[in-house]
């Protein structure tokens, strides 16, 4: 059995760091509601991701348009400087991230069932690195089994992403499941290429629009874990006979 995963928003939730950032810098100079900000950063980061990709525009770059936006969104000018000083701070934050005693007691769960464990994540490949390493997450990934998408020469939900991680890893499609909160990424993307699929819906987005349905919707990591237990027990019988 294959379980891949994504990393930001499924192996931890990518609002720690933007709120140690936000308290060190702006708790006490904006009124405004961390958590609104942060989902709001989060739509105006996607309107330039597929730059990033194309290496028209840095990291820091998205990081000091998304914040300037967001910002704006909430009745906020700030300067360039003061988006560029919350981004290098957002950073500094990426590289100290913790994933949660739940999710450790998932990937232990499945490394002590022999599940094959694998990450496929959309991103540049050194500041995802820079995370997964920060994370520990080699303890449970091999170099070998982590796929950025820059490397990989796709990105999801480009189904040749999830075909490049099939044909490197030989996976069989009937045996292979993946993790992610993305409907557009995760879901329309494992959906396509014939995976199984679990989504993690930790921000309850609105999952009315999904065209390929995944296996199961969970909205936390109590949730998820209880699934995977139910999964990995279910693919263990069917191998038995």
């Amino acid at each position: 059995m294959n379980i891949i995963f994504d990393v930001d928003e499924t192996l931890y939730d990518m609002v720690q760091p933007f709120e140690r950032a936000f308290k060190e810098l702006w708790q006490d100079k904006y009124d405004i509601d961390m958590y609104a900000l942060y989902a709001a950063s989060r739509v105006h980061s996607d309107k330039v991701f597929d730059q990033v990709m194309a290496g028209t525009m840095t990291v820091d770059g998205a990081g000091v348009y998304r914040m300037t936006h967001a910002m704006e969104d909430f009745g906020f000018a700030i300067t360039e400087e003061e988006a560029l000083e919350f981004q290098h701070a957002y950073r500094k934050h990426q590289q100290h991230l913790d994933i949660s005693e739940t999710m450790e007691k998932i990937l232990d769960l499945l490394k002590n069932r022999n599940v094959s464990l694998a990450i496929l994540t959309n991103g540049d490949t050194g500041h995802q690195m820079e995370k997964i390493r920060g994370m520990g997450l080699e303890r449970w990934f091999s170099d070998d089994k982590i796929f950025v998408s820059d490397a990989v020469g796709y990105f999801k939900p480009d189904v040749r992403t999830f075909q490049a991680v099939e044909q490197a890893l030989d996976l069989n499609r009937d045996d292979t499941w993946y993790i992610g909160d993305s409907i557009e990424n995760d879901v329309e993307g494992a959906g396509a290429a014939g995976w199984h699929m679990i989504l993690l819906n930790r921000h309850h987005n609105d999952t009315s629009i999904i065209r390929h349905q995944p296996d199961y919707i969970v909205e936390s990591e109590e949730e998820l874990l209880e699934i995977l237990k139910k999964v990995v027990k279910e693919q263990n019988n069917s191998h038995s006979f």
